[in-house]
């Protein structure tokens, strides 16, 4: 059975920010999303806790155009 978790809880364990150990790629962060389990972006290093801060409160302003909606014709 699946277990209920708050949308905030999902978001919060959502996203990775790894950063690069390419060659002169030391100032740049991949950011990995778990739950589409692809790359989302390539940001500097120094940028990425706005970045997750932003996300947030994207994430939490579309919570609720993903719910389905329950009308039923008349």
């Amino acid at each position: 059975m699946a277990r209920f978790q708050p949308t905030s809880a999902v978001n919060a364990s959502r996203y990775i920010i790894v950063p690069c150990e390419a060659d002169g790629a030391s100032d740049l962060a991949v950011i990995w999303d778990r739950l589409e389990e692809q790359v989302v972006d390539v940001i500097s290093a120094a940028a990425s806790r706005r970045y997750s801060d932003e996300d947030l409160l994207w994430d939490e302003g579309r919570a609720a155009e993903s719910a389905p909606e329950w009308r039923m014709a008349a």
